[in-house]
């Protein structure tokens, strides 16, 4: 290892926050205890209901130290998933507070590490890898406005056109670009970034979820004699989720199977209408659920069931749920094009998938599974053996930081 470094981490969303941002505070940490200083300038935490926690209301700057992690928060815009406009507003907010709070962080770093999306957290990374000389590393964690634009969040327009023209700029400026996904770093070389400026650091697994176990869920919930399907996450619009209720319809006759949706978000209420119309008293909507406990609810899953959109851009998209998923052991039915997220699961054991415009694929897997046509068991063991393996999120938090030590300072 080479000398201690100091490291600026720009990210709109952080813990409490929930997702995939958990990856940037475990790899930080990991950095930390490897002995480089991290400093985070990041939003007062919001998302995914909108909501501002008391300790952090009202504040224009706020600093904390977790984990000996120096975190500088700055004032935005709260805003809820259901509120896209909003949303937009909140990432213009950040841009401005962020650079007017990080001249509160003195002294030189050695690179600044700024996370995307949202597209400005990148252009805040470029400001200030410029006002402080400092080489900048972008992380991409999904294509914009290519990804909005295909899952429906954005309308194509003169507006998706200008963020496009200043994505390129960026990826242009960079020092080096780490990509989620190897789908997205074939993207970014197609289109015309030098492939020796990319590399691919995936988000892996804690070990929460790799020793995990299901903690009574069951009896909590009067599930013990159920045969549960589980979804878990945002319930958002990239996600044709209204496919699972479809299966459910479809299986309402046979009562041993039961749907667990576990999360919150935009298309909850409308999820939740759909299971009335139809009058379904097999599908369970519980919410959002304490970080800690989403182990011993995929645990308690005898099925997990992901999907999305059947676009381009899912073809590159590969969600850290998958990763959480396979550490819980059981089988996945994926829904969507093959892609980054299927070739995944092939090279574990095997992929189950189905279109979510047929959610008749999706109530025959379900069908296989029970009556033992396919063997979940063993499936689930090749997916937590292989993650245990070679997806743990130490094991990319060291790569993600052998990286940065290759970065020669300004």
């Amino acid at each position: 290892m080479r000398k201690a470094m100091r490291i600026l981490l720009i990210t709109q969303h952080f813990p409490p926050e929930r997702g995939a941002v958990r990856r940037l505070f475990e790899f930080a940490a990991h950095f930390k205890d490897n002995g480089h200083d991290v400093t985070v300038l990041t939003a007062m935490p919001n998302y995914p209901d909108g909501i501002v926690p008391p300790e952090y209301r009202g504040k224009f700057h706020h600093r904390e130290v977790i984990n000996g992690i120096d975190i500088r928060r700055s004032w935005v815009l709260p805003a809820s998933n259901a509120q896209p406009k909003k949303r937009m507003i909140g990432f213009i907010t950040f841009l401005t507070t962020a650079i007017i709070n990080s001249f509160r962080i003195k002294g030189k770093f050695d690179l600044i590490l700024a996370s995307s999306p949202p597209v400005t957290s990148a252009v805040l990374g470029y400001v200030i890898s410029r006002l402080r000389r400092t080489k900048l590393v972008l992380e991409i964690r999904d294509l914009q406005p290519e990804s909005g634009e295909q899952f429906g969040n954005l309308n194509k327009s003169l507006f998706t056109g200008f963020i496009a023209r200043v994505m390129k700029f960026l990826y242009r400026k960079a020092d080096h670009i780490v990509c989620v996904t190897e789908g997205i770093e074939d993207w970014m070389s197609d289109n015309g970034v030098d492939r020796s400026h990319l590399t691919t650091i995936k988000s892996g697994v804690g070990y929460d979820f790799i020793n995990s176990h299901s903690n009574g869920i069951r009896k909590k919930y009067g599930w013990e004699n159920k045969y549960l399907i589980m979804f878990s996450g945002t319930l958002g619009w990239v996600r044709p989720l209204e496919s699972i209720i479809e299966s459910a319809r479809l299986l309402s006759g046979e009562k041993q199977y039961h749907f667990v949706f576990v999360g919150d978000g935009q298309k909850k209420n409308s999820l939740e209408k759909l299971a009335k119309q139809y009058k379904l008293d097999n599908i369970s909507f519980i919410g959002l659920q304490p970080l800690s406990q989403i182990p011993f609810y995929l645990k308690s899953g005898d099925v997990l069931v992901e999907c999305l959109k059947e676009v381009p851009v899912a073809k590159v998209a590969l969600p850290t749920k998958i990763f959480e998923y396979m550490a819980a052991g059981r089988p996945i039915a994926f829904g969507s094009f093959e892609g980054e997220t299927t070739k995944l699961l092939e090279k574990a054991g095997g992929a189950l998938t189905f279109s979510p415009r047929n959610p008749e694929q999706l109530a025959a897997i379900i069908r296989s599974l029970y009556k033992k046509e396919i063997d979940g068991d063993e499936l689930g063991r090749k997916y937590h053996d292989y993650v245990s393996n070679f997806h743990s999120r130490d094991k990319w938090a060291d790569r993600y930081m052998q990286l940065l030590e290759t970065i020669e300072p300004s």
